[in-house]
């Protein structure tokens, strides 16, 4: 009945179908364990912002390292601004292409000098103070500095989430290696360090909360007449579309192994039709 497969034209098919099964397989058990990955980077992250924040001390120490322990990102310090920290605000720039509830903007980076607890030495670190919509993003390298506000000139204190330096991989746009940039691709630390007057730690930080000399929580990300303030960063906890893709390739899977069966099926009947009606 099932002669014809062995066929050399069927056995070609038999290959064929065999090896897009593979693919199919492989392809869903890669996205399987992309999705756990995920799922376990978000654990970490939820696990590390629910931990007691580091201090100035505690921070710029596991800093200085030259082999970041992975389990330092997303950590929360919490740093006493330096008197005259924000001071340099003018030497910020801006980190492009970011979105926010699929609404295009940048992200708005600035130096920010610390005092270190127990030293007299002052630290800084890059602060992303947050979100800002394109129309502010273009104004701002427009030269219209007006268009945005911040309300940080009056923190004292500012709690942020730690992030590590980001490099570009093997695509992607890339920046100039010289000169003073108002705009970069990604947040390149060592890059923006090479245009501030301060000595940047190698990490940054994305604020997450503020404190004026009161000890009164600062509102961020409030609007201001006439003015664009940048939004928080929501830490990173999306899924991602793997779990998905995970259902279509073991899916594609079953369309093959059923609908080839059904093709072998269906030949066999015919050819069984055909040897009966020659008979």
């Amino acid at each position: 009945m099932y002669s014809f497969a062995r066929k050399p034209i069927w056995l070609a098919g038999h290959a064929l179908a065999g090896g897009l099964l593979v693919i199919f397989v492989i392809a869903g058990f890669w996205q399987l364990s992309r999705h756990n990955e995920v799922s376990d980077r978000n654990a970490a992250i939820t696990e590390r912002q629910d931990m007691q924040p580091l201090d100035a001390g505690r921070f710029f120490e596991a800093v200085s390292h030259t082999d970041l322990a992975d389990e330092l990102e997303h950590r929360l310090v919490t740093l006493p601004v330096d008197r005259d920290g924000r001071s340099h605000w003018h030497e910020g720039v801006q980190i492009r292409g970011r979105s926010l509830n699929g609404l295009p903007g940048c992200h708005l980076a600035s130096p920010v000098a610390v005092t270190r607890s127990g030293s007299a030495e002052p630290h800084s670190v890059l602060l992303v103070e947050g979100w800002l919509p394109q129309r502010a993003c273009t104004a701002w390298l427009d030269g219209e500095t007006g268009v945005i506000g911040s309300r940080l000139v009056r923190a004292t204190q500012m709690t942020g989430r730690i992030r590590f330096s980001q490099e570009r991989g093997r695509f992607g746009p890339s920046d100039p290696a010289q000169g003073r940039l108002e705009s970069l691709a990604r947040t390149d630390v060592e890059r923006i360090d090479q245009q501030t007057t301060l000595d940047l730690a190698p990490v940054y930080l994305e604020l997450v909360s503020a404190r004026d000399a009161n000890g009164s929580r600062i509102e961020l990300g409030a609007s201001m007449p006439g003015v664009a303030v940048p939004q928080p960063v929501p830490p990173e906890l999306d899924a991602g579309p793997h779990l998905g893709y995970t259902v279509q390739w073991f899916s594609f899977a079953a369309v093959a192994i059923v609908g080839y069966t059904l093709v072998l099926r269906h030949q066999a009947r015919k050819g069984e039709s055909e040897q009966i009606a020659d008979d």
